[in-house]
């Protein structure tokens, strides 16, 4: 957990700076972000498998912290 904290805040540190220093390359991810990840069409097509998915991640998540519980 800790090396997960970690690396979400050497993420967002280098962001921040990207932020300050590179507003060009905000602009390239946010049209990036806006054509293949917020796409109304493909949410729609691969809605099942997305669902899926994350149902699959979370009874993961789950399943690892109710083993840390038991313990």
């Amino acid at each position: 957990m800790v090396v997960l904290k970690l690396i979400c805040g050497i993420i967002l540190l280098i962001l921040g700076f990207v932020y300050l220093y590179r507003p060009k390359l905000i602009i390239k991810i946010n049209l990036f972000a806006k054509e293949f990840l917020f796409n109304d069409t493909y949410i729609l097509l691969h809605r099942k498998k997305i669902g899926v998915f994350f149902i699959v991640l979370s009874v993961i998540a789950i399943y690892m912290a109710w083993s840390c519980f038991i313990r």
